[in-house]
């Protein structure tokens, strides 16, 4: 059950875009601004979900005291990328009340884009922290992460459904 639970962060700070979330409540349509729930943002996991999350995940994935060496800039990096992240969210819900609908999907469009570069610079360091696993912890790994992508799946569709 632990495994499951904190999967779906790793899809949020793994995967470039997979975690699609409504605008929060405080920015929910007002008078001044009808559409801001239509603005769709990345999720933005706080710091300490963030620290939560890489501790979870070492436990998971059982990372060795040899590989230490290569989990340590793989975490560097999900902290980094969670900063930018939560940085470019925040710039773009300041924006996002004065923006038209072509300057908020650019706005998005570069969000993306911004996760996609962060998420290569991602994949590289856990390409070779995985290339450092056993055959046991590999299984574990594939497992993990297939999970994570079959339960943020399933939430989407809960959400959307709730959504309507």
């Amino acid at each position: 059950m632990m495994l499951r639970r904190f999967v779906p962060a790793a899809a949020l700070i793994l995967l470039p875009a997979m975690a699609m979330a409504q605008v929060p409540a405080t920015q929910q349509p007002t008078a001044s601004n009808p559409t801001a729930s239509l603005a769709h943002t990345p999720r933005d996991l706080a710091p300490e979900q963030v620290e939560a999350h890489i501790k979870a995940l070492h436990d998971q994935l059982r990372i060795t005291k040899k590989q230490e060496a290569l989990w340590t800039p793989f975490a560097e990096d999900m902290r980094a990328n969670g900063q930018r992240l939560h940085d470019a969210i925040e710039a773009r819900r300041e924006k996002l009340p004065q923006m038209n609908a072509v300057e908020n999907m650019q706005s998005y469009a570069d969000l993306v884009e911004e996760r996609a570069r962060d998420m290569q610079t991602l994949n590289s360091a856990f390409a070779s922290l995985y290339d450092s696993f056993s055959k046991k912890q590999r299984k574990n790994a594939d497992t993990l992460f297939a999970q994570g992508d079959t339960e943020h799946a399933e939430q989407q569709q809960a959400r959307a459904a709730a959504a309507q």
